[in-house]
């Protein structure tokens, strides 16, 4: 079980990393993690770290995708779910197109 905890973690880290110039420049992060804040995937501080960074588009992109790379698999199932339910559904196809799904 752990290993299949990894290799999720590793491929999601390579997913995201792989999409990442297109992501940073398009993802609505702080949007996305107000919504994954209600759903406690994230904690407050996480959240205020990203508004704190509303100014800063790329940089807050950046930010929230290091930190779904430290979480757990269920915190990238949130993105996704979030990713369908603020419009940003050409994010979610790009991640989810042979790719993992989350649980």
């Amino acid at each position: 079980m752990y290993i299949i905890k990894i290799y999720r973690r590793h491929f999601i880290a390579e997913k995201l990393r792989e999409l990442h110039g297109g992501l940073t420049k398009t993802l609505d992060a702080c949007v996305v993690a107000a919504h994954m804040y209600e759903r406690e995937a994230l904690t407050q501080k996480e959240l205020e770290r990203m508004q704190s960074l509303r100014d800063r588009p790329v940089e807050a992109a950046e930010t929230l995708l290091d930190i779904i790379v430290t979480k757990l698999d269920a915190v990238y199932s949130c993105f996704l779910d979030v990713l369908k339910r603020t419009e940003q559904d050409y994010i979610y196809q790009a991640l989810v197109e042979r790719g993992y799904q989350g649980r």
